[in-house]
C-alpha cells in the first residue's frame, strides 16, 4: 500500500504527468481532447513505482533507498521512450549531441518527477516541510512559464520548429531543475531514514512537547 496514501500518489504523479502531456500531445499536436487517453500508461508506470518503491522500503535505508527509486523509475520511463515509443537518442542523427543529451535527461527527469515528486510532497517528516513547498512552488512558475511560452506560440501561428522550442524545451528545463530538489531530499534522508516511514508516522504532528 503507497504511503500516507495511494489516491494522493496516483493523483499527484497524474496532475504532474498531465502539466507535461497537455503540452507535447494538447498544444503541439492539437489533441485538445485526445491527450488525456495519454494519461493512460501513467497510471500502469505508478503501479510499477509503488511496487519498486516497496521492494526498495524492504532492502535498502537512507539516501540510497530515494536515490535508487528515483533512478529505476526514471530509467523505466526512459525506456519506454526508447523503445516503446521510438525517441531514441540513436534515432536522432542530424541534432548536435549536447542537445540530445539534454533532451533525454529532461525525460529522464520527467518520468522520475511523475514517481518521486508525488514521494516527496507526501513525505510527513518535518524536515522536508519547507523542501516541499519550494518544490511545489518551483514547479508551478515553471511550468506556468512553459505554458505562456507554448500557447503563445501556436496563437501567434510561430513556424513548427519555434513552436516546438518554445513548446518543448522549457518542458526539459522545468523537469531538470527539479533535480536541485531532489539532491537535497537525498541530503535529508541520512543513512537509516526509511523509503516509506512506518504507518504510525504518517501524519506531522502538531502537538509540542
Amino acid at each position: 500500500m503507497f504511503y500516507p496514501s495511494t489516491k494522493k500518489f496516483f493523483l499527484y504523479g497524474l496532475a504532474i504527468a498531465g502539466l507535461e502531456e497537455f503540452i507535447t500531445q494538447g498544444v503541439l499536436k492539437g489533441s485538445y481532447f485526445f491527450w488525456v487517453f495519454t494519461l493512460i500508461p501513467f497510471v500502469v508506470f505508478l503501479g510499477i513505482a509503488g511496487c519498486a518503491r516497496a521492494v526498495l522500503n524492504k532492502l535498502v535505508n537512507g539516501w540510497r533507498a530515494a536515490t535508487l527509486y528515483y533512478a529505476v523509475t526514471g530509467g523505466i520511463g526512459l525506456a519506454v521512450e526508447w523503445f516503446i515509443i521510438g525517441l531514441s537518442p540513436w534515432s536522432d542523427r542530424s541534432s548536435p549531441p549536447l542537445l540530445i543529451a539534454l533532451f533525454h535527461a529532461g525525460m529522464f527527469s520527467f518520468w522520475g518527477t511523475v514517481a518521486l515528486a508525488p514521494h516527496i510532497l507526501l513525505n510527513c517528516r518535518p524536515e522536508t516541510a519547507a523542501l516541499q513547498r519550494r518544490l511545489r512552488w518551483t514547479l508551478g512558475i515553471l511550468m506556468a512559464v512553459t505554458y505562456v511560452l507554448a500557447l503563445t506560440a501556436k496563437a501567434l501561428g510561430a513556424p513548427k520548429g519555434i513552436q516546438f522550442s518554445a513548446s518543448i524545451w522549457p518542458v526539459v528545463v522545468t523537469f531538470l531543475a527539479m533535480n536541485v530538489f531532489y539532491v537535497q531530499y537525498f541530503r535529508s534522508c541520512g543513512r537509516s531514514t526509511r523509503l516509506v516511514p512506518p504507518r504510525s508516522e504518517g501524519t506531522r504532528s502538531s502537538v509540542t512537547p
